[in-house]
């Protein structure tokens, strides 16, 4: 089964919708960007979630803040996760208190044993989001990287895929490389808002794939 992460939410609606739907993650942004939440506003998005017997699982997004900071903030918004998304290195991931999600972006230079020799440096129970590299953000490009650095990789590895994706690729990807998670911003908005159509759309594009796998592997 094909995690979903839609990241980037900044209202109540969307985050009812993404637990109603089967996200596995919601991804709330404290980092600078148009999506940035203050802890206040993430906790009164989210605090409903935590009556429900299955929710999803909240991932607070950040970029080179202190690592007091993030412990302050993933304590009061009751996060699930902290997502890495920028330069952090391993002796400041040790001092995060929740379990990460490391994000490594990828470039034209960027080889599978780098990856691979990132993931066995970091800590247990890191997720691994891969993104494309920018030269002027830290994720929400909506560009997608070369998705044939996946061949290359340890099949059985934690790997989380973001960029690009969209309702209409995210099936390609899925039956192509099999990752353990898909993460998507902008590729369920419309003029920068998140759309509930294509929200639908992903989450139904990924479990279609999923089905069509299952339905592979039961017949070999």
């Amino acid at each position: 089964m094909t995690r979903i992460k839609i990241c980037g939410i900044t209202d109540v609606e969307t985050v009812g919708l993404c637990a109603r739907l089967g996200a596995d993650f919601i991804g709330l942004v404290f980092a600078e960007s148009r999506r940035k939440l203050s802890p206040e506003r993430a906790l009164e998005l989210t605090h409903h979630l935590f009556t429900m017997p299955k929710r999803p699982k909240l991932a607070g997004v950040f970029v080179n803040a202190s690592a007091y900071e993030v412990n302050r903030i993933a304590e009061y918004c009751r996060l699930d996760r902290v997502q890495l998304s920028g330069d952090e290195d391993e002796n400041y991931c040790r001092r995060i208190e929740r379990p990460l999600i490391k994000v490594t972006r990828i470039g034209g230079d960027t080889g599978a044993e780098e990856i691979e020799s990132r993931i066995a440096a970091a800590r247990p129970r890191t997720i691994h989001l891969l993104d494309r590299r920018a030269d002027d953000a830290y994720g929400g490009s909506g560009e997608k990287f070369d998705w044939t650095i996946l061949g290359a990789l340890e099949p059985s590895l934690p790997l989380m895929v973001a960029g690009g994706l969209t309702p209409e690729n995210v099936g390609e990807l899925i039956l192509r490389y099999h990752p353990w998670g898909v993460d998507v911003s902008s590729g369920v908005e419309s003029r920068g808002i998140k759309d509930p159509a294509k929200i639908l759309a992903f989450i139904r594009a990924v479990k279609a794939a999923d089905a069509r796998l299952k339905g592979v592997r039961n017949a070999a």
